[in-house]
Order: structure tokens, then sequence, then C-alpha cells
């Protein structure tokens, strides 16, 4: 990158210097060797990783890894000892290995699409002055030192320093999170000042709200503002969740686990004098019996499961790891504009008359009233009164507002967004006519600018649509009127205000009423307000052209109107219930501090404390980390205001330092770094820019802050079921590994025959495939507990398997895998056989003996699965059916078990047979004893819960 240059510090004159051009431009030689020099003016990403490479990454997780090598001794097993059984355990491994390398890539796959965002925000001509000739090009053939000029509804195609500036504003939300369009001049900045406030600047990824500018090009490409966030982004890197890291303490628990008993066993049962390729079976079985082969894909359909019910209360998740980490949240890191507000202006106050007034409705729909401090709508004859004010801000005003359409969701404007409140003020009391322009056409406008502070429209007012009130208040007698609209800064229009509006007529205005009107105006400033005068002035109709020194003078003040970007709908509950829920909440946004610290008190940002303390982004950059880690610790609630994207990043690096788990919502590309960077980032779908949706996990459809709370509360559910998921799945294969290790030990204890192992490798993957897939999914389809929203947020320190939980898993693991080889034992028992004393393998009495042990451990899990959606209450208690579709989902698994055994193809496949009725009474008999197992350690706790 080029070295970084304050131009916003420097003269027009020095910044031609030093970038050796003038304001002619370019030659195109010249153009073209720079062209060479910088590169084209283009966002480019890091070295992309091929896509088979990216998908052979996903190969690399422990887990996986165990699966393929024992896939590979299978397949080994299956062709060299002629084994059609290690064959179809290979083929069902490598499956099951497959589908979750697939669901990986595609995760991965999708975050490369950021930087393309990005890309397709400088796509567009641009209209550059070379050799003094203006002409378009190419917008990525821009290079430093071009002059180019932009004009309203354009897109700024480069950083660049504004040389001249005809009532010129941009719109920077997306860069810097203004709400308000950005007024633009050209003189130079002495002091070292933020981005948002380098108001002789224009970046790329703004647009031309109004006017028009010539500017100079100081960066292009990855040396914009836009690159260099792209950079961060890029940078930011992928944060693991929660339950991520879980798995992965779990994984390699597992890993060495398999390993020492795997390579013991098989050198066991070398030193017994067992044949290779038996060693080698043993040692397989162990492995698939140690591993939770369907954990992952069950965990993905959990997730899954979690990510639809968020989609239907508008929260959409893009990484399904995302859907857990929401309920591990411990910090909310929020913008303000477009978020927690709507990002649309509204008139909240109106003064007229000595009297206030307050609007009530949201945005730009034109649906509300006006009231007294009672609370009462006004009568129409007060209505009727109060409408010249009204006038004059809707003739003084260029916007307009559009009903939805197929672009737009919402009521939106066209044109300034302080010019579209006012006319929608206007409507809501009817006081704004559909023909506005015709009825009373404009003559001439004064278009505002930053000296003045004000603008005004000299309108023609035609008598046959006139309301009387106002023809009344123009005076005299002609048949049209003539009148001067006006807006603006409250001192700027008091300084030429000669007469005031009172009781229906124009008075000389006092010091008293300008005392009166500058209280007013400072108390609606100190609640964030933007706050505007309106003023009229007859006029002679002299059929001459009027100019601005003549007509703007000796105005007739009207009255003062405040407006506000104003909280969402139900903000203010959600963040209350953050508070309850022990979530911290902290602002971010490139707005100014007042205006900030006022939209938190409105929300209840402090909770019980009287304000949140705002750190300025000047304050930040002075602040060390471990003094801003301090502070952050300290606060339940914070303000950062006028931050950069390099701040916002700063933010939750240090709090992710400081183990906790942090949300980012945000819609603009100034987000993006910070969205990327944090555990979760959240985007708003509606107004939210594509790179912010791009970079994010999760994207509201609804813009809405409490959708996110909501979002946090199935998080929670999610997790304390998936919780349940997994110990119930961990029950089962340590049941499995139990029932393998049962057998092996009796072959070499008790002299049990070789082949004597209680259940087959490829029906331990049925276990998975057919008996807990359905169940476990639809477990998390549990209710969460009222309490949930109550409790501070998992610590990171607890684990799924903590002593106790893993004691409990330990425990009933041991119990099923000894009843399913006990079961296997009294199988042959009963057929008066003593597996001491036979060595060929009975091959319809072993099939039978294993389809016990397998419908041992599969009812006995349908069972865990039942037991453990309650910690305390039994599984007969009336809670059994609270959950109906996990009752359906398990008896749709009997189901399944049962094609598996009794189907005739399938149970070849899976070398089952038929039992008889003994043999489901053995079964039966097992499930039983573990239940009452089960109840006895509920009725301990429950217990032990009352002492």
């Amino acid at each position: 990158m080029a070295e970084e240059k304050n131009y916003y510090q420097m003269t027009v004159q020095e910044c031609c210097e030093d970038l050796d051009t003038s304001e002619k431009g370019l030659s195109k030689g010249e153009a073209e060797n720079r062209l060479q020099k910088y590169g084209k003016n283009q966002i480019t990403g890091q070295v992309q990783v091929p896509k088979w490479l990216m998908f052979l990454s996903q190969f690399k997780e422990l887990l996986v890894i165990v699966l393929i090598i024992a896939g590979v001794i299978s397949v080994f097993l299956g062709v060299f000892k002629n084994d059609p059984g290690s064959l179809k355990s290979a083929a069902a491994m490598f499956i099951i290995v497959f589908i979750n390398a697939i669901i990986g890539f595609i995760q991965k796959y999708k975050a490369e699409q950021i930087i393309d965002k990005l890309k397709s925000l400088i796509k567009s001509p641009a209209k550059v002055r070379q050799g003094g000739e203006m002409k378009e090009i190419d917008q990525e053939e821009l290079v430093p030192g071009d002059i180019i000029k932009v004009e309203e509804g354009d897109k700024i195609p480069a950083d660049i320093r504004i040389i001249e500036s005809f009532n010129l504003k941009t719109n920077d939300f997306s860069l810097t999170g203004e709400s308000m369009p950005q007024e633009k001049q050209s003189n130079a900045i002495k002091e070292k000042v933020t981005l948002a406030d380098r108001d002789n600047m224009a970046y790329v990824g703004t647009t031309v709200a109004t006017g028009n500018a010539l500017g100079i090009v100081v960066a292009t490409g990855m040396d914009t503002e836009m690159g260099k966030i792209a950079d961060m982004t890029q940078e930011a890197g992928d944060i693991k969740s929660p339950l991520q890291k879980e798995l992965d303490i779990l994984a390699r628990n597992l890993t060495a686990i398999v390993v020492v008993i795997s390579t013991a066993l098989f050198f066991v049962a070398q030193w017994q004098g067992l044949a290779l390729t038996t060693s080698l079976i043993y040692a397989v079985g162990i492995a698939v019996s140690s591993v939770p082969q369907a954990l992952p894909a069950q965990v993905t359909v959990a997730l899954s499961t979690g990510s639809n019910r968020l989609a239907n209360k508008n929260a959409v998740v893009k990484n399904l790891a995302s859907v857990e980490t929401l309920g591990s949240t411990t910090v909310i890191c929020t913008d303000k504009t477009g978020t927690l507000t709507k990002n649309e202006m509204t008139v909240r106050n109106v003064w007229f008359d000595n009297q206030e007034y307050e609007m009530t409705g949201l945005g730009y729909k034109p649906e509300g009233d006006i009231v007294d401090k009672t609370g009462e709508p006004l009568s129409q004859d007060q209505v009727d009164e109060i409408e010249i004010l009204m006038d004059a801000a809707t003739m003084s005003s260029n916007a307009e507002i559009h009903e939805p359409d197929d672009q737009h969701d919402s009521w939106y404007p066209i044109g300034d967004p302080t010019e579209a409140a006012l006319i929608t003020m206007s409507r809501k009391i009817g006081t704004r006519s559909p023909k506005e322009d015709e009825e009373n056409p404009e003559l001439i406008e004064f278009p505002f600018d930053s000296e003045r502070k004000m603008m005004s429209s000299v309108r023609d007012i035609k008598e046959e649509y006139a309301d009387e009130d106002v023809l009344k208040a123009l005076e005299g007698d002609t048949e049209g009127r003539v009148v001067l609209a006006m807006k603006g800064a409250t001192d700027s229009v008091l300084s030429i205000s000669k007469h005031i509006y009172k009781d229906g007529e124009a008075v000389p205005i006092t010091e008293d009423d300008k005392e009166r009107i500058r209280e007013i105006n400072k108390k609606y400033s100190e609640k964030a307000m933007r706050v505007l005068a309106m003023a009229y002035r007859p006029l002679e109709a002299s059929g001459k052209d009027y100019t601005q020194e003549e007509v703007e003078k000796d105005v007739i003040f009207l009255g003062l109107v405040g407006m506000i970007d104003p909280p969402k709908e139900g903000v203010e509950e959600a963040v209350h219930n953050c508070h309850k829920a022990h979530i911290r909440t902290y602002i971010m946004t490139g707005d100014h501090a007042i205006t900030a610290q006022a939209v938190g008190e409105e929300i209840g940002l402090a909770g019980d404390d009287e304000s949140s303390p705002v750190i300025t982004g000047q304050e930040l950059k002075d602040i060390s980390d471990e003094e801003l880690k301090k502070t952050m610790r300290k606060h339940e609630s914070l303000i950062f205001s006028r931050v950069d994207p390099e701040d916002k990043l700063r933010i939750v690096k240090l709090l992710e330092e400081d183990d906790e788990i942090v949300a980012v919502t945000g819609d603009g590309v100034n987000d993006a770094p910070a969205l990327k960077r944090a555990h979760i980032g959240v985007a708003m779908g509606k107004k939210g820019t594509d790179v912010a949706k791009e970079a994010s996990e999760l994207v509201l459809l609804d813009d809405s802050f409490p959708t996110l709370v909501d979002a946090v509360r199935e998080g929670r559910t999610i997790y304390n079921n998936l919780k349940k998921t997994v110990l119930a799945s961990m029950t089962t294969n340590g049941a499995e590994l139990t029932t393998v290790l049962a057998g092996l030990a009796a072959i070499g204890l008790l002299g049990w025959a070789e082949w004597a192992i209680p259940i087959l490798v490829i029906q331990i993957l049925a276990i998975d495939l057919l008996a807990e897939i359905m169940p476990l999914t639809f477990l998390t389809y549990d209710p969460p507990s009222k309490a949930l929203m109550r409790s501070a947020p998992r610590s990171q320190e607890e684990h799924i398997l903590d002593f106790g939980r893993s004691a409990e898993v330990i425990f009933f693991a041991l119990l099923i895998g000894l009843l399913a080889a006990g079961n296997f034992w009294y199988f042959f028992s009963r057929q008066s056989v003593s597996l001491s004393n036979i060595t060929d393998q009975p091959a319809l009495m072993y099939a039978k003996a294993t389809t016990v042990s397998y419908l041992t451990i599969a009812y006995c899990q349908f069972a865990n699965i039942m037991s453990r959606r309650y910690e305390y209450d039994s599984l007969f208690s009336k809670n059994i059916f609270s959950n109906k579709i996990i009752v359906y989902s398990i008896l749709a698994s009997i189901g399944l078990v049962l094609l598996g055994v009794y189907g005739p193809f399938i149970s070849d496949f899976l070398e089952f047979a038929s039992i008889g009725w003994k043999g489901w009474a053995q079964v039966l008999g097992g499930m039983g004893i573990f239940i009452a197992a089960f109840e006895v350690l509920k009725l301990i706790k429950r217990i032990k819960k009352k002492k």
C-alpha cells in the first residue's frame, strides 16, 4: 500500500503539488503510466485456496481421521480376508465422512464471497477530466491525481479530496454510520480528526445525496478506506464457536481413548497368538464403537432444526455453529443507526404560537397525529391554525415519500431524509396536498449552504387552492400571493426575523421571544434532536426575478420542529431482557456522542444506572488496551461514539481476549471487520449492505434488535437441548464400546470363541443411523424452561462432559453395554450352547444373538433419550407428551429398527435374524432394568435438590 497521507489537512494547492496534478487533470499518457504504477482501482482479495484443497481440508478433524483409518483397515480386511461385512462397514463409514466434508466445504466457501461483494461497490463509470476535457472512463482506470466530477445520485468512485463543492452532501452511512447526509466543503482542516469528521473528503462506497463537486483522487483500490476495511475483514479471521471448541475437546479425548485401547488390545491379541486379521477386527471394532460416528451429523441436524425455528422468527443463520453461540453470548456490541433506531428521521416535537406539541408515529409512514401536552389530538380548528407552519416546512422541501413497492417493503423517501420527515409530518395531519408543487408552483429556490445555514423557496400561492387562514396570514387582497417559505438553523432564521406569528397574526418579535425560542431549541437539542426553524414572508408579485439578498430578510418566525432517528418498536423491552439475562450491551456508532447517549437513555441502556458512560473515537485512541479492558469489565453498558472500523475491531478483540463471547450487530461496510471477527456477526437484512451480510453469521430479516434477543433465547434453548443430545449419544457409544470390550474380555479371560464379539461393526453403525438420528434430532424441539432468560450465560469453563455428567454417562454406558453383552451370552445359554466349547461359528444362531445385543442397546437408547429430557422429573410424569414430535420420532425409529431386523434385504445386509418372543423378552427386560436405574438416579437428585 502507498504511504498514508492526511490530504484533508492539506490545501487544494498542496494536494495538487503532492499528487503532481492540476485542476485540468492528468494527461492521457500520465494516467496510463500511473495505472501501471498503482494498479486498477479495485478491491483485491488474498490468494484464494483452490476449491479442491478447501474440500480436502475438511478431512483433517481428529474423529474423521479415526473413522478413515478404521475404514481403510476394514477395506483391507474385506479384500484380503474376503470378508463382506468389513467392506459394508467401510462403505458406511466413508459415506458418513463424505457427508460431513460436503457440509464443511459449503460453509467455508461462503466466506470467500465477502471480497466479491466489496468489489461490486466500485463498478460504474466515472466522470474524469483529462487534459482539460471532461469524459467518462471505467472506474477501475482511475488513478491518484485524476480530477473527477460527482453529482447527485452518483457513487463516489474513489477516495477524493474536494476541490469545489456546490451544496454537496454525501450519504456516508455505510462507511461511518452517520444517519444524516454529511455536508462537504473544500477548505483544509488543520487539526487531526476522525474519518467521520473529514468534511472535505468523500470516500468510495458512499453516494452523493445532493449537489455536485469536483475532487482530486487521492487513493484507489486497496489504498482507499474501503480497501483498508477489506484488508481488516480478511485479517479478522474466523473464531471458533464455543460448541466447536467443546467438540474439539471431546474429539481429542475420544481419540486418545481410541488409540490407547485399540493399540493395547491389538498387541494383547497378538501376544495371545491370535491371527493378524482377527486382531485388526478387534481394533476396528474398538475404534468404531468409541467414535460417535453420527455425532457430527446429529449436531448439524440439531443446529439446522434450530436455525429453521429462527428463520420463522425472521433470523436467518448462515453458519450453523452460530446457532449455539447465540446462547453463550455475554456481550452484544450493537450499531445504533438502523439497528436500535429506524434510520428514518421522524418529527417528534413542534413548537408553534408559544405552545409545544408532539407528533406520534414512527418513520416515513404517514400515520400518526399531532397531540397536545395531555396527549389529546388537536381539533380541526387547531390543525387549521398550525397549517401555516406545515406549509412553510413542505414548500421549502424537495423530498418525497412513497408507498411500499416491489423494491421497498415500507414507506421510503427520495431526497434529503430531513425534508422527508417534514413531508411526512404534514401528510400525517392532512395539510400536505398531493399536488403541492402544481397548486403552489416554485418561482425560484435558494439552496442551503453552510454559511447561511438555511434554504428558502419563493412560491406562487394560488387562491383557489389556498386555505382561508393561510391567505389571511399572507395579507393583501390580490388574486395571487407570492410568499417566501424558509427553513434553517434556529439562530440563522432568528437573525433575519422581524416578526413572529402569534394568535393568528404577525407581531414584532421581541428579545423575550428570541430567548424563549433559544430555550426550546436547547431543550430539543439536548434530546439529540435536529432542530429546524420555520419562517415565511409575503412578497410583492413584481414579475421580476427575485434575488436572495432581496427576499431573505425581515421574515415572520413561525416555530420550531424537532426531529430524530427514533428507536424501533420493542427495543427498550429487548434491552431490559438483556439486563435480566446478564448480557452486557454496548453501542458502537459513528454518530455523535450526544445523539448516541440520547438514544441510550431512551431505550434504558444503562438499566438501573442513570446513564451509560460515553467514549469517543478520539478518546479511544488515547486509551491503552489494558485501561480499555478494565473499563469494559466495570460497566454493564457503554457507548462508543464516532468510532472507525479499526476501533470496532479493537473493541471486539479485547473483549474476546477477556474470554467474552461477543455478538456484533451492524449493517454498513464499516461494520464488516468487526462482524467477521466476532464470535457471531449479526447483519440487518433490509437495510444492511451486502458486505455486512456476507461477513455475518446471522441476518435479521426485520432489522430488529428484539429479534436478536429472541435469537439469544433460542440459542440457549438449543444448547440445553444439544447437551441432552450429546450426553445421550455418548451414552450409547460408551455402551457399544462396553459391549465390544466385554466380548473381548470374555474371549481372553473366559475362553469364548474368537468370533464371539456380541455386536458387529455394521450393526454399531446401524444403531446410529436407524435408532438414534431421528429422536436425537427431535430432542432439540424440547421447549425452554421459564428461567432460561433469567440466568447468566453459561461459563466457558463449563463443559458438556464435566465430572458429574461424565460419571453419569459412564455408569449408564456400562449398564447398557453389560446388559447387551449379557443378553448375547444368555441367548446362547438358552440354546444350551457354551461359547467356551465351540470353535466354528453357528451363523444363524450368532446372527440372532447379535440381533438381541443390537436391540438391547437400541431400546435402552430410546429410554435414555426420553429420560434425559428432564433432569429431575420422572419419565412417567405429565411432561412426557410436552414434546409430542419426539414421541412420534421414537415410534418411527422403532419402525426403522424393526425394518432393519425383519426386512428381507436390509436384514441380510446388516446380518440380522428373527429372534422370537423369548429374545424380545430379553430385550424389553434389559430396557426395564435401565429405566429403573435412571428413575432411582432422578429420585436421588430430587432429594438432594430439596435439601
